[in-house]
């Protein structure tokens, strides 16, 4: 029987590789260097993973400049990541039997590249991705589709019913609906869904995805 999809597309942080802490530590930082140690709580600072940053850093940081504060939290991150991220159960041993399945594989982030790659590195997931695309490769972030449309293009996948999208959050989704392909949504992170949240599938651990395709 042909597969339903040809190509599985994944945001990073929260749905391919656990960034939590290492986000909360990074803005732990901003916080006591630029707010006087004024912190947001670790409950909201969870819910940062999924927009563009550089929009959270101007709602939580407005009287920074943007360019610098954006630097910044690069290179404050850059230093947390080898021991505050670590990759969800089943992760790789999933990805592998879907590569092995004949998928294609792919990122579609609001992480930039040269860091995507990095967490790839630290977490052995490298060299599984066909295509990443980050937030440096576009000119518009999620939720616009730019950048859906660029890695199928680089996939050379021309229909979107052959294209799933698997992210952890309500701009994942729209980032889905704006490109017009089917979504899944994780629903293991610390992350509450809004129940109006409608994707095509909800997945419960790496495992369970594995089990949603071939039940396709």
């Amino acid at each position: 029987m042909p597969r339903k999809y040809k190509a599985i597309l994944f945001d990073m942080d929260g749905t391919l590789v656990d960034t939590d802490e290492l986000i909360a530590q990074t803005f732990f930082y901003l916080y006591d260097k630029y707010r006087d140690g004024n912190r947001a709580s670790r409950e909201k600072i969870i819910y940062f993973s999924g927009p563009p940053i550089k929009e959270t850093l101007a709602k939580e940081f407005p009287h920074v400049d943007q360019n610098l504060i954006f630097k910044e939290f690069h290179d404050v991150s850059w230093n947390f990541y080898p021991r505050c991220i670590k990759s969800y159960p089943g992760a790789k041993e999933t990805l592998l039997a879907l590569k092995e399945q004949g998928y294609q594989l792919g990122i579609v982030t609001n992480k930039i590249h040269k860091t995507t790659e990095y967490c790839l590195q630290l977490l052995d997931l490298e060299n599984i991705f066909d295509v990443i695309i980050g937030f440096d490769d576009v000119d518009r972030p999620k939720p616009y589709p730019d950048g859906i449309y660029l890695a199928m293009k680089r996939l050379n996948q021309t229909e979107k019913e052959d294209v799933l999208y698997i992210g952890d959050n309500g701009s994942d989704l729209l980032t889905s609906q704006n490109a017009g392909i089917d979504c899944g949504l994780i629903a293991w992170g610390p992350r509450v869904l809004n129940h109006s949240l409608k994707p095509k599938y909800l997945i419960k651990s790496y495992c369970h995805l594995k089990e949603v395709l071939e039940n396709e």
